[in-house]
C-alpha cells in the first residue's frame, strides 16, 4: 500500500481522528517508553477484558 495515494491518505487520517482521542486518554496513564507506544496493546487488551467479561456474565 502506498501511503502517499490520495485515497490510502484520506483513509489513514480517519482512522487517526477517530482512534487518536481513546489512545492520548490511555498514554496519559503510561510511562514515556521513548520511541515506544504501548497504548495500542494496552487499549486492545482492555477491549478483550471487557467483552470476556460481558459474554461471561451473559453466559
Amino acid at each position: 500500500i502506498n501511503p502517499w495515494q490520495p485515497a490510502v491518505r484520506m483513509i489513514i487520517n480517519v482512522l487517526a481522528r477517530l482512534h487518536e482521542p481513546i489512545l492520548r486518554q490511555v498514554r496519559r496513564f503510561l510511562p514515556d517508553l521513548g520511541g515506544i507506544d504501548l497504548s495500542p496493546i494496552v487499549l486492545f487488551l482492555a477491549a478483550q477484558f471487557i467483552r470476556n467479561l460481558l459474554i461471561n456474565s451473559l453466559a
